[in-house]
């Protein structure tokens, strides 16, 4: 009973940091109950996980949902969580909800974008981006020596922040650029934010549905990018900033790459590959023969598969020219010859289109059907690597 109305008195006088750990609690039941465990690069991906690899517009609203979703598994969400529940409650006293739920979403937003800027090819998420920017926050009200932050309080986030950014450094599998990007967006915007000379209380029902509006109105405006700038890709603007050989990979920061998995990186590659291009253009050119077979003009399903044709064809060659390891050289080929079978299945369903001949629609089956088995092969592959290695 004393347990129980701990937990009580915690979510009473914390409404903002339970709801935030509420959230992230149902994420991860959701990718059990709903997908194959927040362990699977795919589920992960379809509950929130960044993509390091999809340098556009259509990646911001992932930097606000990578803080919701833990990769790693339970263990990866429960560390998150024990360091959210001891380091956020005196910050949500003192700045108050929303002030406090802006500064946590900020943070994570911050270390996924340094990480969107740095990275290639990882799959990322946890809240760790913003467990470090509230420790950056922390050295801010330090600095300005602000009165409600006693030493018994200061003492130990000291000794919490440089315990982290060792193990930062020292833990292979931990993402530097989340951790560094989030204390550096912490310590800049504690700097910033305004803070209130004393405690500051509020009812749970006005926590919760200002931390919820807060959220989702941060999450509105990450949409906003992928729908207005029309004219200019994120690869152009960081290029106009100075970054843009960064995010295209042609320069990279030692720092941020000093621990990676070489491995992980290659299955990460290969799994990005397989979502955003193969599978892409198979359901592409299955729709687009599917709607043809049974119309006269047929103009634009062609132009769609000569476009299908013409990026399988660079595709190709992208995965004939990535530099593969002896561990997943196996994947790697398997992942070509899918596409090369695709391939010719595209141009067979562009012939069968051209002429409506049923012996050439036949051929066209057989080929797909190639596909779909290779297609088979390689996720029973990647299930069986996953298992080899403990990815899984």
């Amino acid at each position: 009973m004393k347990k129980r109305n701990n937990w009580k008195k915690y979510i009473e006088s914390f409404p903002a940091t339970s709801t935030i750990i509420l959230a992230m609690s149902i994420i991860h039941l959701l990718t059990i109950v709903k997908g194959n465990g927040a362990t699977d690069f795919e589920t992960a991906r379809q509950f929130g996980a960044m993509q390091s690899n999809n340098k556009e517009w259509s990646e911001f609203p992932y930097l606000l949902t990578s803080s919701y979703q833990h990769i790693g598994g339970f263990l990866h969400l429960a560390m998150n969580v024990l360091a959210i529940i001891f380091i956020a409650p005196f910050l949500e006293r003192l700045f108050g909800t929303f002030k406090f739920v802006l500064l946590f979403n900020l943070c994570g937003i911050f270390g996924g974008l340094v990480t969107l800027l740095f990275t290639s090819d990882v799959t990322s998420s946890g809240a760790s981006g913003a467990v470090f920017g509230m420790l950056g926050i922390y050295i801010a009200l330090m600095v300005k020596q602000h009165p409600l932050l006693t030493s018994e309080i200061s003492s130990p986030m000291i000794g919490i922040t440089v315990i982290n950014v060792i193990t930062t450094f020292l833990i292979p599998g931990i993402s530097i650029t989340a951790h560094l990007g989030g204390l550096f967006a912490g310590m800049l915007l504690g700097m910033w934010f305004p803070t209130s000379k004393t405690f500051v209380k509020e009812s749970i029902v006005g926590s919760v549905f200002k931390t919820i509006v807060t959220t989702l109105v941060l999450f509105a405006l990450l949409l906003i990018p992928q729908n207005v700038i029309k004219s200019h890709s994120f690869v152009d603007i960081a290029t106009q900033v100075g970054l843009g050989d960064y995010v295209t990979g042609k320069k990279t920061v030692p720092l941020f790459n000093l621990h990676r998995d070489p491995i992980l990186d290659e299955i990460n590659w290969l799994i990005d590959q397989y979502n955003e291009n193969s599978v892409t253009h198979y359901n592409g050119l299955v729709e687009d023969y599917n709607s043809g077979i049974n119309k006269e003009n047929i103009a634009t399903q062609l132009n769609s598969i000569d476009e299908t044709i013409k990026l399988l064809e660079e595709n190709i060659e992208t995965i004939k020219e990535h530099v593969d390891i002896e561990d997943t050289e196996k994947l790697q080929q398997q992942l070509l010859l899918m596409n090369e079978l695709l391939l010719e299945a595209a141009e067979q369903a562009k012939k069968t289109l051209e002429t409506m001949d049923s012996v050439e629609g036949d051929l066209f089956i057989e080929k797909i059907n190639a596909v779909n088995d290779e297609y088979e092969t390689f996720n029973s592959m990647l299930n069986k690597f996953r298992n080899e290695y403990g990815l899984e």
